[in-house]
């Protein structure tokens, strides 16, 4: 029987050959893992887009992958962060319930990327709270300025931090624009490619989780 899709290859001439079928034994393995979950974890997105979960598209397809290697359905629960605000307490005190009992409830958080300030406060009150109760909590781009922002106000007492994407003239910055970057275009923030970054204390943390490499290249 055939186990894998015989795939076309160009030739000199123009016409295709057939290249020999690859082994697809990994690939069925995985399929077969995600075919026999057994149990569930919940895990709540906290985003400004969450009326819109095709935004999310990349992020939902991660943490399915994730629980498929862990042998388990993700159950995902989505929080909008403005929900979470002071102010909708005020205006809205059953919307704003229900967002913090979903926060309370879920076993981890992943909050990610997005522009504006708005919900800003919200990410940022939910990194708190993960950090203060243990809750794993993984933040990507935006997702983690408003971790750095909380911990400062938090723990720092630096109570009017904030990052130069959402206040330029803040007195307080704790996430800068990197020199390259444009600061008038939405978006102009994020780096393409990777960034040589020199490692130069070896009593660091960074040092050691990078296998005491000096110099290391990430896209961040």
């Amino acid at each position: 029987p055939i186990t894998s899709p015989i795939v076309p290859r160009a030739t000199a001439n123009g016409r295709p050959t057939f290249a020999a079928p690859n082994d697809l034994r990994s690939w069925r393995k995985m399929a077969e893992r995600a075919d026999t979950l057994k149990g569930e974890v919940n895990i709540g997105i906290v985003g400004k887009y969450t009326g819109l979960s095709d935004s999310y598209l990349s992020v939902i397809k991660a943490l399915k992958h994730a629980g498929i290697e862990a042998g388990l359905n993700v159950k995902i629960d989505w929080i909008e962060s403005t929900d979470l605000e002071p102010n909708m307490r005020n205006t809205d005190p059953k919307t704003y319930e229900e967002a913090w009992k979903k926060l309370k409830n879920v076993k981890g958080v992943l909050c990610p990327g997005g522009f504006g300030d708005r919900g800003i406060e919200g990410k940022t009150l939910a990194a708190k709270h993960c950090r203060e109760t243990l809750t794993p909590y993984f933040g990507i781009c935006l997702g983690l300025q408003t971790a750095v922002i909380e911990f400062a106000r938090t723990e720092l007492g630096l109570h009017k931090a904030t990052s130069q994407e959402f206040d330029k003239e803040c007195p307080t910055p704790v996430v800068v624009f990197m020199p390259e970057v444009s600061t008038s275009h939405m978006g102009g923030t994020m780096r393409l490619g990777s960034r040589a970054t020199m490692i130069l204390d070896e009593n660091s943390m960074a040092f050691k989780l990078y296998d005491k490499q000096p110099k290391i290249y990430e896209r961040h």
